[in-house]
């Protein structure tokens, strides 16, 4: 049978990346999530992430965070989507390294299904997503 022909890919021609690098702000994203943690297991988790040969990962900020929204775009109830060109798009919600000011036992996070910015407790579970740059 000849592969090139067949209806389904080969599992190796369908691999995702490890990472993406945003054209808009030169940021290198994970590409998969490990999936939910504590914020203080995802800080760990990043310092100790190697991943397409670089060891530099680290939680993003709250801003690079907000940067993955198109803000010039907004879903029915106007609120941002994510950018057309992130190639993970999903609605999960994830952990951002920024702690909130007034109650250091909380960090705020992106909720992606409704771009809302919150913060929660530290010891609460969220999904992770490193980033270097």
């Amino acid at each position: 049978m000849d592969m090139a022909c067949s209806p389904h890919p080969h599992p190796l021609a369908i691999q995702k990346p490890p990472t993406w690098k945003d054209p808009q702000t030169g940021l290198e994203w994970q590409w998969k999530s490990p999936g939910e943690m504590t914020w203080h297991e995802a800080q760990e988790y990043a310092e100790s992430l190697s991943l397409d040969g670089k060891e530099d990962w680290r939680l993003p900020t709250l801003a690079e965070l907000e940067s993955l929204l198109d803000r010039t775009k907004a879903r029915p109830e106007g609120r941002p989507p994510m950018r057309e060109e992130v190639p993970f798009r999903d609605e999960l919600c994830y952990w951002s390294s920024t702690t909130f000011e007034r109650d250091t036992k909380t960090a705020w996070i992106l909720m992606f299904d409704g771009a809302y910015l919150l913060s929660y407790y530290k010891s609460n579970l969220y999904h992770v997503r490193c980033v270097r740059g």
